[in-house]
């Protein structure tokens, strides 16, 4: 299958510090061809990591298209889910990039403190990197699995322009990543560690539930290999 990935790629690069290894999935899953559509998904391991997907879904008959890549941490470890998404559509894409919490931090503030400010700077430079190619910066998303994501989150609608240069921000999302993965140390049998499973699972629900793609894929490829594919990538 030489389809190329351009986001997919330099998340690979991006993240290549944190040394995943590759996981086999049925083959009839990773790459997956229909009449009006493909979806392509690679899973990956690692230190602290349950579990890396980096994945791309086309929807021909729309032109949308999409490319996503998630990184979970394993249990006992409370660092954030890294998330980047692209979605393309004829006229429009919008381009998603967080650390989404795994604690919740009006509870434990020291948690938003140490992982979540680092967004802050991270979203203006993205601003400033991606400059005119941002149609709008202010653009949100009306799906349930938006309560997820954090406060600082970067959620904007790119132009092609836009698109095409995407490839630093990502590195720097990666880099800053990596930083926080190489300084987690895992938690202790705690209240707080009980919250942080119980979090990440809420996190992997509200997400499979809510994906707005999910109806899409449903018509393209059908209930049993789109369940398939959502236990996988989440």
């Amino acid at each position: 299958m030489d389809i190329k990935y351009p986001l997919l790629d330099a998340g690979r690069k991006a993240l290549e510090k944190l040394s995943l290894k590759a996981v086999a999935i049925d083959p009839a899953l990773r790459h997956i061809e229909a009449e009006d559509g493909r979806v392509y998904i690679d899973v990956y391991r690692g230190e602290k990591i349950s579990k890396a997907v980096f994945s791309a879904i086309e929807i021909h008959s729309m032109s949308v298209a999409e490319q996503s890549i998630i990184v979970w941490p394993e249990d006992p470890y409370d660092f954030p889910v890294f998330w980047c998404n692209l979605t393309q559509m004829p006229g429009m894409s919008f381009f998603i990039f967080d650390f989404m919490p795994v604690m919740d931090i009006v509870v434990w503030p020291e948690y938003g403190e140490k992982y979540l400010l680092g967004l802050v700077e991270m979203k203006a430079n993205a601003l400033e990197k991606l400059s005119d190619g941002v149609a709008e910066k202010h653009f949100d998303l009306s799906s349930l699995a938006g309560w997820a994501f954090s406060p600082y989150r970067t959620l904007f609608r790119l132009t092609e322009d836009g698109v095409a240069h995407i490839d630093p921000v990502l590195q720097e999302y990666g880099q800053a990543y990596v930083k926080l993965w190489q300084e987690a140390a895992p938690l202790p049998q705690s209240e707080e560690a009980a919250f942080c499973r119980r979090k990440k699972a809420a996190v992997r629900k509200i997400m499979a539930e809510n994906d707005p793609g999910h109806p899409l894929m449903l018509g393209v490829f059908g209930e049993e290999q789109t369940e398939k594919v959502f236990e996988i990538v989440f």
